[in-house]
């Protein structure tokens, strides 16, 4: 039975995978042509991992990349709470900021991860004052 579900769900993954419509753009690539594609759920998704990845980068960074995961989890926790994320928003504040951002022409050529640095180098720092 165990057998059976764990093809099943391969099987599924597989068929997903090669009928669904891929963007042959990097990540690493996508910039203010891509953010302008998005769907707003799209826009919410992308920000959400942007932040997911950055999160466990900096609680792994803290409690070494070789803890396990509850020690990774209880770090995160630790520095949501104390401020110690660098990006520290909630994914709509900077979907919202990424959307005016990229209202202006000239920064539609800008990277998405550049993007979101600098507008959260911007909030930061208009915190600071």
């Amino acid at each position: 039975m165990m057998r059976a579900t764990l093809l099943l769900v391969a099987g599924a993954f597989v068929v997903g995978r090669a009928t669904a419509r891929q963007d042959d753009t990097p990540w690493r690539e996508y910039d203010g042509h891509q953010w302008a594609s998005f769907a707003p759920k799209e826009k919410q998704a992308y920000v959400a991992g942007f932040l997911a990845g950055t999160g466990l980068a900096a609680a792994e960074a803290a409690a070494g990349a070789a803890a396990d995961s509850a020690r990774v989890h209880g770090v995160l926790d630790s520095l949501e709470l104390s401020g110690g994320l660098r990006f520290a928003y909630g994914h709509m504040v900077y979907a919202n900021q990424l959307d005016e951002f990229y209202w202006w022409d000239n920064h539609v050529p800008i990277r998405l991860y550049l993007a979101l640095r600098d507008i959260n180098d911007g909030m930061h720092r208009g915190l600071e004052r």
